[in-house]
């Protein structure tokens, strides 16, 4: 009996320091840092405040706009940051092609990611070490680059980017893999109207725009003519007021008066020949 006991005592021995061997993996098992994100540097959330581009508003050619976002590690363990860019949508193929994502940190500045490659993600950051405590900025820059003739023309946009840290090396997940893990941004601030506006993302709206052909200068109808062959014919703009015609109506009346005085001058001198002539009788 003894002997029984002895036996059945070291088996739940063995089988408890087997459980205590077991579990200690799992509790010093690395876990995967937290990261937490601000736009200044000192309020840090595990959301993001507003939109990346809060103030942009259209995009031409060449035009592009940068921001820092600031990622701190909250957890215990150091992690690899990865960025993705993700819920992508866009009206024109040329416009996606030729609008561009770049995500850096202040010794490399990575590499210009068309939007048009994420499906349904693309990687735009991978790689830096990112220790407990440790506040990395992370500079992104949104820019459009060359189009043709009208490409583009009123196409809309909208995007987000997703930060996480994780233990994976990297190049060890393909670029375009997602994962679940992390905080979601929008890039620009959402719109009615266009593709993605009841989601997270924002509406980037295009500001190419093909000019109006300028009117051409009105050409003067000919003017009718009024010349019947025996009159010249007069400027459509002649015209005559009887009211400003100067008549001088103040010489008539000195010409009636001295029509007059003339009149009654030969009226006298004729009477007096007459009485002239009756005496010499």
């Amino acid at each position: 009996m003894r002997k029984l006991a002895a036996k059945v005592s070291g088996f739940a021995l063995m089988i408890a320091l087997g459980a205590l061997l077991g579990a200690s993996p799992a509790s010093a098992a690395p876990g995967v840092g937290i990261a937490e994100l601000s736009d200044d540097g000192v309020s840090f959330s595990r959301t993001y405040p507003g939109v990346i581009f809060n103030d942009i508003a259209r995009l031409s050619p060449g035009d592009s706009q940068s921001k820092t976002i600031y990622v701190r590690n909250t957890g215990t363990v150091a992690g690899y940051l990865r960025i993705t860019m993700r819920e992508v949508r866009y009206s024109d193929s040329h416009y996606g092609d030729a609008l561009s994502v770049r995500t850096g940190t202040t010794g490399s500045s990575g590499s210009a990611i068309s939007v048009s490659t994420a499906n349904p993600c693309m990687v735009t950051h991978e790689g830096t070490i990112i220790a407990p405590g440790q506040v990395v900025p992370i500079v992104a820059t949104l820019a459009l680059g060359n189009l043709s003739g009208s490409d583009g023309q009123g196409a809309t946009a909208s995007l987000a980017l997703r930060f996480s840290l994780t233990d994976s090396r990297p190049g060890s997940l393909p670029a375009t893999n997602c994962g679940n893990a992390g905080t979601t941004v929008p890039v620009t601030p959402t719109g009615p109207g266009s593709p993605g506006s009841n989601d997270s993302t924002g509406i980037l709206s295009s500001g190419i725009s093909v000019p109006n052909p300028s009117p051409s200068p009105a050409v003067a109808a000919p003017e009718e003519s009024t010349n019947n062959g025996l009159l010249p014919a007069l400027p459509a703009t002649f015209s005559l007021d009887p009211n400003t015609w100067r008549l001088y109506q103040e010489y008539l009346v000195l010409i009636l008066l001295l029509a007059a005085s003339i009149g009654a001058g030969i009226s006298w001198l004729v009477g007096r020949r007459s009485r002239r002539d009756s005496e010499d009788v």
